[in-house]
């Protein structure tokens, strides 16, 4: 190649590289503007909360992996088998490492899974972890999980926990609340407390080598700062993106959206005090809600109207509550039962995010004579706190999104709302029925899939004369995504990062 020639295309590529600016030059970086599974990243305490799930998937691996279709395979476990009624063994793989070089081993697994369920530790996976008693490390290949109750779902309910070093855990001085130390495919390289959290490749991972350098995630609570920041070239990805604003995104230039199937929840609950302590009172209002109506006018269509505790594809589904429920005339009839004079006046509190929707119900229980007032709340946090509907001298409605379920399973529901240590009876003062717990049991000790849908079917019919929660849908996840980049299948309710890569 001649000098002319060389010159020409060393200015070329200048030229190309000043007009491509910041995004060429970090083309190996991967930024990710998100909100639902970060919150505000004041904490990257993995055991703090469900819902931050970054370094479940970047910085730490899992016993098991969740495919996109749902169903489990091998991760930091390679083989799992039931060893008694209520035991389950797991070989655990060796030659892993953790960042700091140490062996992962299943005394690590071990004191993981030990420590979510102290209740000294407040930890988001504790209810989750139900009904797993305790974890011990047989040697350094195998651990042995021993449960309360004889169960078939163990690989399910212990499978998205994120694994930590036995080490770090036992320090006094909660570092892996701020400097976690995990085995995964990225390490972190920085954490600003509020705004955005940085891991860079680990060269010597285990699996499959990570895509990216270094991938950039941004706590960014304002979905359509997200949406700008994805169309402006700040990210390649902009998730958690409203329904409201999905064509926004469909119509950017140099980005796609991405629509894949959600594992949250869209639900009304109350708190449990006149009207609200009558079961009747509570299935008037489900029977006055269009739940297909309300999808479409909602959220859009982006969701699966909810039919049962969990959507079909998930385990233990039962069709409980049928679309054909919607009756407005026996609505008013079991309100007429129960001694209600129309129009019957509730309280609606609702987070920012919800306000579109429940407007739409506002419409609908105003047909079978409820007058709804609706008060926006600044959080899901101020829609729950305890000591404020301590104070409420009357019951109350209240809608949010949630209840993350990687566990893929009806137990997830059915432990969290009408289980012995269910969330609505810590909060909004929910009397369980009685007959949950041995219903929920033989549910949980079910030997097969199908023996379990069998049982989940007592579980429902108690959960739909009694109805402390309505179901309403199950909202699709969308994401904003640049051409740059490959998004492979996706469907976990969380960013699956390994299946994102250069274009």
């Amino acid at each position: 190649m001649g000098f002319d020639t060389t010159r020409r295309a060393l200015l070329a590529a200048a030229a190309f590289a000043m007009l491509a600016g910041p995004a060429a030059a970090r083309a190996a970086d991967l930024t990710v503007s998100q909100i639902n599974e970060t919150r505000d990243l004041t904490s990257i305490d993995p055991f703090r909360s469900l819902d931050f799930t970054i370094p479940g998937s970047l910085i730490f691996d899992r016993l098991l992996h969740r495919a996109a279709d749902g169903h489990l395979e091998p991760a930091l476990a390679t083989r799992w088998e039931q060893v008694g009624p209520t035991q389950w063994r797991f070989a655990i793989r060796p030659g892993v490492r953790f960042h700091d070089g140490s062996a992962l081993t299943a005394a690590d697994v071990a004191a993981t899974l030990n420590y979510g369920l102290d209740p000294r530790n407040q930890s988001g996976y504790r209810l989750q972890l139900d009904p797993l008693a305790r974890a011990e490390a047989v040697d350094e290949a195998t651990l042995l999980l021993t449960s309360t109750t004889p169960t078939g779902l163990m690989p399910d309910i212990v499978a998205a926990v994120p694994v930590m070093s036995a080490a770090q855990l036992a320090r006094g001085d909660n570092q892996h609340r701020t400097q976690p130390l995990g085995s995964g495919p990225y390490r972190l390289e920085s954490w600003r407390a509020g705004e955005r959290v940085t891991m860079v490749r680990n060269p010597a991972y285990w699996g499959t080598p990570a895509t990216f350098d270094r991938v950039i995630v941004k706590a960014v609570p304002e979905a359509s700062t997200r949406i700008a920041d994805l169309l402006s070239g700040g990210s390649q990805v902009a998730a958690d993106v409203p329904h409201g604003l999905a064509q926004r995104v469909a119509q950017g230039r140099g980005v796609r959206l991405e629509r894949m199937p959600g594992i949250r929840t869209n639900y009304i609950s109350f708190l449990f005090k006149p009207p609200f302590d009558d079961a009747r009172v509570r299935r008037a209002i489900y029977h006055a809600i269009d739940r297909r109506a309300y999808v479409e006018a909602a959220l859009a269509g982006g969701a699966v109207p909810a039919t049962g505790a969990v959507p079909e594809r998930f385990g233990g589904y039962v069709p409980a509550f049928p679309l054909s429920d919607f009756d407005p005339g026996r609505a008013r009839a079991l309100l007429a039962e129960a001694g209600v004079t129309l129009p019957l006046q509730v309280d609606f509190d609702v987070p920012p995010a919800e306000l579109n929707a429940a407007q739409i119900i506002q419409a609908q229980l105003r047909r079978a004579g409820i007058e709804v007032r609706i008060n926006p709340m600044e959080s899901i946090g101020a829609v729950l706190d305890p000591r404020r509907m301590a104070a409420s001298p009357n019951g109350r409605m209240w809608m949010i999104t949630a209840l993350d379920n990687h566990i893929f399973d009806t137990i997830r529901p059915f432990t969290a709302f009408y289980g012995a240590r269910s969330f609505l009876a810590a909060s909004v003062q929910y009397r369980i029925d009685p007959r949950f717990a041995e219903l929920i049991g033989a549910y949980a000790a079910g030997a097969t899939p199908a023996e379990r849908v069998e049982r989940a079917r007592a579980v429902m019919a108690v959960a739909h004369e009694t109805m402390p929660a309505i179901y309403l849908a199950y909202p699709d996840q969308l994401a904003g995504v640049a051409d740059t980049v490959a998004f492979g299948p996706q469907g976990l309710g969380h960013l699956d990062f390994a299946a994102i890569r250069p274009r």
